[in-house]
């Protein structure tokens, strides 16, 4: 019998956070809370399991101990991260390292991630690449602080989906309630941050490391989706689960299954357990993956490629 995993989220305090995360039923440590770790493995910032037999481990504890419970991945620490993020303000624009980059330079992941608009205040946005038609140009106008012709603008709504691979210039805005998957790294380079080291000096630039790993022009990333498939890359694989009445949903290709839920109530059959808005929860064993599914919810389901 496969086992289910419940898990408690890290909470990180942001700048540009609030409480708006208590729409999940989350107890938040304060009103500037921008992100809860729902799934989590990270060292010091990891998700800890709620129930049964590893109820009080951590999720990083746990993996790096007994993986056999997740059919013995490749990777020394676990692969993935998953985050919701209230964003009550704009994110500085960021850049995240290449693969070979991070191991390099910090002996991390890289930073593949993609977003799911949960919620968006009306005319939301984000800032998603940039117009820089050379490498010089790219360079002479972040010297220059040039920003407004730099930086490009994209309109979201609730239900939209980006992708933000490695190198690429991004920015969430204020308004925005999201859900991030990610490769489990949180090397994050600022490229830019609205003068805000005026008033927290620690909010440091990292130029020359961004610079490292853009490259242009930009070019839209694609990626592999389908009906059933929101994305897959060689990091990861992100499907939703949009139930109304009863049915079994399987995923052959998964060592074990992260799942949130973004909406409803409703219950896991195969596991006669209810489940709600909030709930962050691993499946691991070596039984085939597979959630039965009662009930009017929506759940967001990712695996490691």
């Amino acid at each position: 019998m496969n086992k289910l995993l419940f898990l408690a989220p890290y909470f990180s305090e942001k700048i540009w956070g609030s409480d708006n995360l208590k729409k999940f039923g989350y107890k938040l440590p304060s009103k500037h809370t921008g992100e809860a770790w729902v799934v989590s493995g990270y060292k010091g910032k990891s998700s800890v399991i709620t129930n049964g037999e590893y109820k009080g481990t951590s999720l990083y504890d746990l993996y790096r101990k007994n993986k056999k419970l997740f059919n013995n991945p490749k990777t020394k620490e676990y692969p993935l991260l998953v985050k919701l993020l209230d964003c009550n303000d704009d994110l500085s624009v960021q850049v995240h390292p290449k693969d070979k980059y991070a191991n390099e330079h910090f002996n991390e992941f890289g930073k593949n991630e993609c977003w799911y608009v949960l919620g968006a205040k009306k005319n939301s946005s984000i800032i998603y690449g940039h117009n820089a038609k050379t490498k010089k140009e790219l360079v002479s106008q972040v010297k220059n602080g040039e920003w407004k012709k730099l930086l490009k603008d994209k309109k979201v709504k609730e239900g939209d989906f980006v992708y933000v691979p490695t190198g690429t210039i991004h920015a969430l805005k204020s308004g925005l309630l999201i859900y991030e998957l990610q490769q489990s790294s949180d090397v994050t380079f600022r490229l830019y941050d609205y003068d805000r080291q005026k008033i927290d000096p620690s909010r440091k630039l990292h130029i020359q490391e961004s610079l490292d790993n853009i490259s242009a022009p930009f070019k839209t990333p694609k990626f592999f989706n389908n009906k059933d498939t929101i994305i897959k890359t060689k990091s990861f694989t992100l499907k939703k689960i949009n139930n109304t009445t009863k049915k079994t949903y399987e995923y052959k290709n998964a060592k074990w299954l992260q799942c949130t839920v973004i909406d409803g109530f409703g219950e896991l059959v195969n596991f006669d357990q209810k489940l709600k808005k909030g709930d962050s929860f691993l499946v691991v064993g070596k039984q085939k993956m597979e959630l039965a599914v009662k009930g009017k919810i929506k759940i967001l389901v990712s695996y490691a490629n």
